[in-house]
Parts: structure tokens; sequence; C-alpha cells
């Protein structure tokens, strides 16, 4: 009496979970879809109710077609219809051409395969012949928004995908063939990315029907190429478990895993039943071929439940039959039994009415109720019964967790194969955005050298001219025998070569720093003036900028606090955190308070400040612009590797994060301080240390 009490309350919870699923599944679920579905619809059937002539109401009835087209076909059908009927009236052929093609969609999936086939041919007569007149308006359709003769082209393309589906349904595969490459001949030209899409995928899964793995995994390759490129996930899902399938037929089962996976994420992700239950196929295959038949039961139930749900009966008798073959392993022969005539009897019904598929699931619920009562006159006892069910239950446990922990580490060591490329490809490429970054600084030193040379260049040529003419005027005076007036013209001679040798110095030295500045920084710290090393890269980055563009122009005021002493840094290194963050202030002034490019009507005086005193044990160094500031938004990212606010190739997003790791690798601090609509004011604190 006890086991029997026991049992009856075993099956009393199992009807009521199995009740409260499927109210969750049948009326929860679909009500919460229908009320996220039904804004739209409620929007679009404005639309149409609204609509003031023929076009507006033809174009807003291809919009109800395509919005039903995969959740409710009979209504896809209705709106299909209506809009042959405005066609007839409108004698557009291009809207007629839609609405055909939107029943011929719905006939196929509603298994009419004559009826699409039918269509389909009625479409391509119309798109086909000759005296088919042009016409100014076509419906939004595959993304095609253009000349009528490329909407034309586009539609034949579908309704020769069509026709390939309705072969393939019937079992012609070498006719649906040669019409899928027929669609993505005539897609090719006019780069139609959906249909592409469909064609690639569908030829990839005919020819692995007919067993033909390679073909097939090179046209479904070119299928998820496509729904990468448009960011497309429905019929991602659908390539993720052909290829799986592809590679389980050429038995690579640790490829055909990994993708009935990923096949299996997106379904759910996206709630796409169909993907999710071929993964779930897919996997539990994989498992049998594994010799593991708990984990190919897990994945069978699963799928078999999903099936279950949404009135998948196809798949459910494949599920059925992967679970009958998992329980018979594991030597559950009554299970298996019980699973097998599930298969059988819903395959039997799959061509039958609806009243015969209920009756099928009746007895399918009464056999299930007999094998229990059975179980209960089985001559076990209660303590060995429990005792056996602990057993398989950790048995199983530990099986699903034995098999958690290889998924995991199998993933893991997939994903860090992954990781560790992309590392690679991404210290590559920072090695050259990096080279890039320190080339233009150099561009724009060079700029401001070559300018900066010019003048004692000026100098030197203009002093040599003149002490060639008072040389001539000596000579004069000499002949005359004017010795006096021959020594005060040798006097200003002197001096005139005086002036050339200190211009001449003055380019020596600059060209000095122009090696200097052009060689890698050796790492090695020496004592430097800042005030000098300050005043050098702001002459040379304001004539860089003006001789780049002439129209350039900025105000500067320096405030240098003469009593600092010599701090112990590497110049070249400082030198380009000042040049990097002078480079920012001079594109900051000019623009406008609300930011954005440079707008040449704007009246305002860019200026940029920079300053230098003692603070402690510190030298500060500030740089400071009268810009529109930097948004609070984004100040926590200015020092981040690659991010900047500049237009595209004026900056690569690596001057500041390199300088802020240049001024903490000397011990200092780089500080931001900025106000919107004011400027923002840039601080580098540098410890003065003499020696180390």
């Amino acid at each position: 009496m006890k086991e029997q009490y026991l049992l009856s309350s075993y099956q009393l919870i199992k009807k009521m979970r199995k009740k409260i699923i499927s109210f969750i599944i049948n009326f929860l679920l679909p009500v919460f879809l229908m009320a996220q579905q039904g804004k739209k619809a409620d929007s679009l059937l404005l639309r149409l109710s609204s609509a003031s002539d023929d076009t507006t109401k033809a174009q807003a009835l291809t919009d109800l077609g395509f919005y039903y087209q995969e959740s409710d076909r009979d209504s896809t059908l209705h709106y299909s219809n209506e809009l042959m009927s405005l066609a007839e009236k409108m004698k557009n052929p291009a809207v007629k051409i839609t609405a055909i093609l939107l029943k011929a969609y719905a006939f196929y999936h509603k298994g009419n395969l004559l009826g699409s086939y039918q269509l389909s041919n009625e479409g391509l007569e119309i798109i086909r012949n000759k005296e088919t007149k042009k016409v100014t308006w076509a419906p939004a359709l595959l993304g095609i928004r253009s000349s009528p003769e490329e909407h034309k082209k586009s539609c034949e393309s579908v309704f020769t995908m069509y026709l390939a589906f309705t072969y393939a349904a019937s079992g012609n595969t070498d006719k649906s063939i040669d019409y899928y490459k027929q669609s993505i001949e005539i897609s090719t030209p006019l780069n139609n990315k959906i249909t592409l899409l469909a064609s690639y995928m569908n030829l990839g899964g005919t020819y692995a029907s007919k067993n033909k793995p390679d073909s097939a995994l090179a046209y479904s390759t070119k299928a998820l190429q496509y729904s990468i490129a448009l960011g497309e996930k429905r019929f991602r899902g659908v390539i993720f478990t052909n290829i799986g399938d592809i590679y389980f037929l050429k038995e690579q089962l640790d490829s055909a895993q990994y993708y009935y996976v990923e096949g299996l994420s997106m379904g759910r992700q996206g709630d796409y039943r169909y993907v999710e239950i071929q993964s779930l196929l897919g996997l539990a295959r994989y498992f049998e071929k594994k010799q593991q038949p708990d984990s190919m039961l897990f994945y069978a139930r699963d799928a078999f439940r999903v099936s279950d749900a949404f009135q998948q009966f196809s798949t459910k008798v494949e599920a059925a039959e992967l679970i009958a073959r998992a329980l018979v392993t594991k030597g559950n022969i009554d299970s298996a039994y019980n699973y097998l005539s599930i298969s059988k009897n819903i395959g039997d019904s799959l061509s039958k009415e609806k009243d015969k598929k209920r009756k099928s699931f009746q007895s399918f619920n009464f056999e299930e109720q007999l094998r229990l009562e059975k179980a209960v006159q089985e001559n076990i006892t209660y303590r060995n019964r429990i005792r056996t069910i602990v057993m398989i239950a950790g048995i199983g446990i530990l099986s699903l967790l034995a098999w958690v922990f290889y998924r995991n580490s199998r993933r893991k060591q997939k994903d860090n194969k992954v990781l560790e490329s992309a590392l690679t490809n991404l210290k590559a490429t920072q090695t050259q955005l990096i080279q890039s970054e320190k080339m233009a600084s150099l561009g724009e030193l060079t700029a401001g050298i070559a300018h900066e040379i010019q003048n004692p260049l000026n100098f030197v040529n203009n002093f040599s001219e003149v002490s060639n003419e008072l040389i001539d005027e000596m000579n004069i005076e000499l002949d005359k025998g004017d010795i006096e007036e021959a020594k005060a013209i040798a006097a200003d001679v002197k001096q005139n070569l005086e002036k050339i040798n200190h211009h001449g110095k003055r380019a020596d030295a600059i060209v000095k720093g122009m090696l200097q500045h052009s060689r890698s920084s050796n790492g090695i710290k020496e004592l430097t003036d800042i005030n000098a090393l300050c005043d050098e890269y702001l002459r040379l980055c304001y004539h860089g900028l003006r001789a780049k563009d002439k129209s350039f122009n900025a105000t500067i005021k320096t405030d240098f606090d003469e009593s600092l002493e010599k701090v112990n840094i590497i110049p070249q290194d400082i030198g380009r955190v000042i040049l990097n963050i002078l480079t920012n202030a001079f594109y900051a002034a000019p623009l406008p308070p609300e930011g954005g490019f440079l707008d040449p009507a704007y009246k305002h005086e860019p200026t940029v400040w920079v300053s230098t005193k003692k603070i402690g044990d510190k030298v500060e160094i500030k740089v400071r612009d009268n810009g529109p500031g930097i948004p609070q938004k984004i100040l926590d990212k200015i020092f981040q590797p690659f991010f900047t606010t500049k237009p595209t190739g004026q900056g690569t997003g690596l001057g500041l994060s390199l300088s802020y790791d240049i001024v903490k690798a000397h011990g200092g601090e780089l500080k931001v301080e900025t106000v919107e609509e004011e400027g923002s004011a840039f601080t580098i604190q540098l410890p003065i240390i003499k020696n180390q």
C-alpha cells in the first residue's frame, strides 16, 4: 500500500508538472509574444486603414504580408490576395509580382507544393515577358528599392529559388540544385545578399542530403559569410546545424559538435525553435557516435520536449528514435519499446487529420501509464527500489558532471587558442600603430625644424650678400687711398661675419636637435632644462602645424619658472609627451563650444597657455587651451589605447595612451582638468631626482 501510494503521488505530480509546463508553453508564452508583436501589427493595420491612395495601400499590404510571413501564413495568404486584387486594379506588374511571391512562399510552407510551383512559374512569366511595362513604383523587397529592372531581376531570383524549394521537397534534388545555381547567378550581379544567403544555405543542405560533404561544406561556408555580413541570426543558426551535419558525415565529430553547440546557442538566443531542435538532435547523434548513452539521452529528450511543445512532429519522431536507441544501449528495453511506439505512431499520424494525432498522443499516454502500473506490480522491496533509484541518479549526475567538465575543458582550450591568435594579431597591430604615431610626431617635428632653420639661413644669406658688397666698396676706397674709410668698411664686414657665424651655429644646433629627435630613445636619462625643452617643442609644434596648414593660427602664452633646476629625464620621451599634448591643444583651441569639426564662420581667438613651476619635490608642466573641453562621458576613456575623438585618418588614439605610460615610467603623473565649453588643461608632474 505504501508503495502504491508513493507511485500514485509521483504520477499526480508528473501530470501536474506537465500541465503547468504545457500551460506556460501553449498559453503564456504565445500571449507574451503576441503582446510584443501586436504593437507593430497595429501600426501596419493603422497605416493600411488610413492609406489615401492605391500606392500607399499596396505598400501597407506588402509590409503586412512580409510581417506575417513566418508567424501566421494564413494572414500572409489573406493580404497577398488583397494585394493581387489591387494589382489588377492598378495594372501594375510589380505589385502583382510581389503578391504572387508572398502567396507562393505561404503555399510552400503550408505544404501546397503544386500551388507554390504554379505561382512561381506565373511570376517568372510576368517578369520575363518583354511586353511588361516598366513601372515607377516597386515595393520594398529584400532591400531592393532602385530601378524597375533591378526589382524584376530580384524577384526573378526569388521565384527561381522557390522552384528549387519545391523540387527539393518533392525529392528531385538534381533539379533543385540547378534552380539554386540559377538563383545565385541572377542574384550575384545585384549583390542581393538575402537571396544569395538562402540559396547557398539550401544548396549546401541539398548536397549534404546527396552525401557530398565537400560540396555541401563549400556552399554552407559561403552562406555563413553572407549571414555574418548581414548580421542575420536566424539563418545563421540553420547554417551552423547544417555544417554540423556535414562534419558528422565526414566523421569529424569534434567539429560537428562545435557547430551543433553554436547552432543551439543561436537557436535559444533568437527563440528559433527549428534551429534549437536540429542542434539538439545533432548533439544526440554525436554522443551516440561517442558511445555516451547518458549524454545522448539527455539531448534527445530535450529535442523531444521542444518538438512536442511546438508541434514539430517530424523532429519528434527522430528524437523518439534516438531516445529508444539510447535506452537500448543502457539496457532499458521496456522504455525503449515505448519510445519506438511513439515514433511509429507519430510517423503514421503525420499524414492524417489532427484528431488522429490527438488519439496517437492519448494512446502514448495510456501505454506510459500501463508501464508504470506494471512497475508497481513487480516484487521489489521499497528500500531496494529507492536504493536503485538513488544509485542510478548518482551515476547520472556524475556522468553529467563529467560531461560538463569535459565540454568546458574543450571549450576553454578552443577559446585559449582563439585568444592567443587574437593577442598575437593585436600586438602586431599595436606595434604598427605605435610606430605610426612616432612617425607622425617625427613629421611634425621635421616640419617645425624646417621652418626654424629657415630663419638663420636667411640671415646667413643676407649678411653674406651685404659682406660681398662691402668688400667691393672697401677695394674702391683702397684704390682711392682712403685708408680710414676702408678700415670702417672692414669693421662692418667683420661684424657681418660674426653674425653669420652666430646664425650658422644656431642652424647647427637646430640640425643637431633634429638628428637627436629622429633617433629612437636610448633610454638613458640626463639632466635636462625643462623650460628649454618646453620652449623648443612649443616652437617646433606651432611651426610644424603652420607648415602643414598656412591658415592655422593661435595665440601662445608662456609662463616659465626661471628658478627651476634641471631634472633627470629621458628628454626624447618627455619631448614626445609635450609635443603630443601641445598638438592636441592646438587642435582643440579653434573648435566651437559644442565641439565637432572646425567651423570657419566661428569667431574665436584660439589660445594655448604653457607654464612650468616647482611644487615641492616635483616639476609641473601645464598645457591649457580654450577649446570646447572634454565631455564628462568620455573623460575616463581618453587615456585608453586607440580611443580618439578626431576624424578618421587624423589620429590613432595612441598619443595620450603612450604619453601616460611614458610619464608613469618616469615616476610622474599625467592629469587632466576640463570644463565643457571653456577648455582643458593637461598637467605633467615629474619628480626632481638629480642622480640615479
